[in-house]
């Protein structure tokens, strides 16, 4: 009986890497796929800008896995001298549409990053929204200029080209000034929301803790080089069909870290334990903010404490606030003024989810800080008074 081979999706041999870059696009697709499906459960009721920059971020991810899948099929990561003449040009074309598709997708998941420390923080901070709306604009910019610097000016073919006299002119420049601009957005978006974060009256704890999850964007930097190096290499290799393998994984490597960097500081234990001070907890709700500040359904206002108040007890659909007070112990002159310490605390804790009526009505979905506010009130000992 002759032996039958066993089927090989993809074969690694000297002349064909096509199956490495299949395993890297593979595994960096289910993973993003993954965060981001576990993005939508957390957030399914909440969702606001970050959440939809999120949505274009993973739609180009779809669309360069596409364009890779087929640029593979047509002969990308194999020697050159095995392919036919319409397999190069249809691979060249190819892999000329993904490029561009990655760089749209990678921009669009820092924008997306951008507009998520922008929701952690109200829109009465205007001095936080406005640095936010700077830092977005430079990454939408810098998505559209990388966009356009990987392809205009060259053609397919130029872009991927067989010996290193057709690389388009000035394409390794373009390069490097893509892949150096990018590598500094991404320390940007590390050094924004630590610098924002580090206004806040925090303990050192949670804002290092924060800055942590934020930080975390940091490794992207070292695929940004990874991904120039190999890069400038299959541009004057020998087999640049071979040795363009390298800069593809990186760059599916990169893109995948990227969508999970943005997810990474959107799950639950890290958004409770985002602590202001004072009591405060950030939370997500469907509603906006009023022109007061307050989120709607989900803060009190605190009222004046009354003098004579003794013990007083108040619960409405908004909140719950309690105040208790020692009462004063009696004079040995027995003139009816009081001696002793005087404490009331106040304690106002904003937990409902019911919608309040002096909000103004507003049709984002915002992050929002909840507020528990402790005040306390001492009398000093009344001595001497007739």
């Amino acid at each position: 009986m002759a032996d039958v081979a066993p089927y090989q999706f993809s074969k690694v041999t000297p002349d064909d890497h096509s199956g490495l870059i299949y395993i890297a696009a593979f595994l960096g697709f289910t993973y993003s796929n993954i965060t981001f499906i576990t993005r939508c459960c957390i957030k399914w009721q909440v969702f606001g800008f970050d959440d939809w920059g999120t949505c274009a971020a993973q739609i180009g991810n779809a669309v360069q896995f596409t364009l890779l899948l087929l640029s593979l099929s047509a002969g990308l990561g194999r020697t050159f001298d095995t392919l036919t003449g319409d397999q190069y040009s249809r691979m060249a074309s190819l892999q000329y549409g993904y490029q561009i598709a990655f760089y749209l997708s990678l921009g669009l998941s820092k924008c997306a990053a951008v507009l998520l420390i922008q929701r952690l923080f109200t829109r009465d901070a205007k001095k936080f929204w406005l640095i936010c709306n700077i830092v977005t604009g430079i990454t939408l910019s810098w998505t559209l200029v990388a966009a356009i610097l990987v392809s205009v000016g060259c053609s397919p073919k130029s872009t991927f080209p067989a010996t290193a006299a057709d690389v388009c002119l000035g394409l390794p420049k373009r390069y490097e000034a893509v892949v150096i601009t990018d590598a500094l957005t991404d320390l940007l978006l590390v050094i924004v929301p630590a610098y924002l974060v580090w206004q806040l009256q925090m303990s050192a704890s949670l804002k290092l803790q924060v800055i942590a999850v934020f930080a975390f964007r940091l490794p992207l930097i070292v695929f940004s080089a990874f991904v120039l190096t190999n890069f400038n290499r299959s541009l004057h290799g020998r087999n640049p069909g071979v040795e363009r393998t390298p800069a593809i994984i990186f760059q599916q490597s990169q893109l995948c870290f990227s969508l999970i960097a943005g997810t990474v500081p959107c799950l639950k234990s890290f958004i409770r334990s985002f602590d202001t001070g004072s009591g405060v907890k950030a939370g997500f709700t469907s509603a906006g903010y009023g022109s007061s500040g307050y989120g709607r359904g989900e803060s009190y206002r605190m009222q004046s404490l009354s003098a004579g108040s003794a013990i007083r007890s108040q619960t409405e659909d908004r909140g719950d606030v309690r105040v208790n007070a020692k009462p004063f112990e009696g004079g040995s002159h027995g003139s009816g003024r009081t001696r002793g310490d005087s404490i009331a605390k106040v304690t106002s804790t904003a937990y409902s989810p019911h919608k309040g009526d002096d909000a103004a009505s507003n049709d984002s979905q915002e992050l929002f800080i909840r507020r528990d506010v402790q005040w306390e009130v001492r009398s000093e000992n009344l001595r001497g008074l007739p």
